[in-house]
């Protein structure tokens, strides 16, 4: 009889249920991590209210799964098990992994782009993810925990790596100065992927004052928009408008706003994920020769982002701002975030144990 575990599972729009699932079993290159702590993410936020990516009629076109599926893939935890073709890491290990899911043979995956894939997955959304006791993930995608990095923290690593990703993109920043539209755990981390690249100055742009604190201490500004406008905070707080823009929050307003403070030659980074198609003011954009970026998840920068960590560069307690458990997932977690939606940076899960060996 196979050892089961508990696991959050999606079955529809706000319906994710705990359920008993069989322990995974490791496939050839796999390892299998008992998952300590798992962060909500943006992404999965999306999905609970959704689906977005999630594949419910049509198989996905990588994995072949279909909803109902295990959510979640921020997570940390140890290593329990390990498949055929395995080596370099022992049962025990304290790891994390990058969720992203790739072909391996297509243009973008042989350049060393797999976030990019042309059949694109993510752990979580694609298949079975990090809501569980359990999680089987390709050993290929994994990063060891540094000593000084603590399985709780461990997850952060993964949505600041999306922040160095979108700088590293960029190119030279050094002596720019950075306006970040929202103030999430997508644009906190662009915004310390900012100042840590070199950036002049950073301005993060909110609602309301829970952030502020926060990013003056970490050496940035901040502005309310619900007192001041935008471009008014821009021109008092940086000395004019911004050589690069970050949008992160995926709404139509911020998309005006990023353009709006943008210099003439400067760059906009669309961070933020748009439920519905938004209308781009091309005109206003092309006449100032700006630049268009976009940025999506991250392919080795976990790695910096763990190391950032490790060095105390970022608070991390800061940053997390709940702490739940599988059965206060849907309440605590996707519900309470949709009542409250400026309340919390990162939310955990508590899932396992800190420091106990996998069963």
């Amino acid at each position: 009889m196979k050892k089961m575990m508990r696991a959050a599972v999606w079955h529809g729009r706000r319906d994710v249920r705990i359920e008993e699932r069989p322990i995974p079993e490791p496939k050839v290159g796999e390892v299998i991590v008992a998952v300590s702590w798992a962060g909500i993410c943006g992404t999965d936020r999306h999905e609970y209210f959704g689906p977005v990516f999630i594949p419910v009629t049509k198989p996905h076109r990588l994995t072949g799964c279909t909803a109902p599926l295990i959510m979640g893939h921020e997570f940390s935890g140890l290593i329990s098990a390990a498949g055929a073709g395995v080596s370099g890491w022992k049962e025990g290990a304290r790891v994390m992994a990058n969720g992203t899911l790739s072909c391996g043979v297509c243009k973008p995956c042989r350049e060393g782009r797999y976030n990019i894939c042309d059949k694109l997955g993510f752990l979580g959304v694609s298949c079975d993810g990090a809501f569980a006791e359990y999680v089987a993930v390709s050993a290929e995608r994994l990063f060891e925990i540094p000593p000084l990095v603590s399985l709780r923290h461990a997850p952060l690593a993964e949505p600041l790596a999306c922040g160095i990703h979108a700088v590293k993109l960029l190119g030279d920043i050094r002596g720019k100065c950075a306006v970040i539209i929202g103030p999430g755990i997508i644009g906190l981390s662009c915004f310390f992927a900012a100042l840590e690249a070199g950036a002049k100055a950073a301005l993060v742009l909110g609602v309301g004052t829970e952030r502020k604190a926060l990013v003056e201490k970490s050496g940035g500004f901040y502005a309310d928009i619900t007192k001041q406008d935008p471009l008014e905070a821009a021109l008092a707080l940086l000395g004019g408008k911004a050589d690069i823009c970050f949008e992160c929050v995926g709404a139509q307003t911020a998309l005006d706003t990023g353009v709006r403070l943008l210099a003439g030659g400067g760059s906009l980074m669309i961070m933020g994920v748009y439920e519905k198609p938004p209308i781009f003011p091309m005109n206003d954009f092309q006449e100032g020769e700006r630049r268009l970026f976009t940025s999506q998840a991250h392919v080795d920068e976990i790695a910096a982002a763990l190391s950032l960590l490790a060095a105390g560069k970022i608070n991390a307690d800061a940053l997390i701002t709940a702490e739940l458990t599988l059965d206060t997932l849907a309440s605590g977690g996707f519900e309470d975030a949709a009542r409250h939606p400026n309340k919390h940076i990162k939310a955990l899960v508590k899932i396992g144990g800190e420091t106990e060996h996998p069963v």
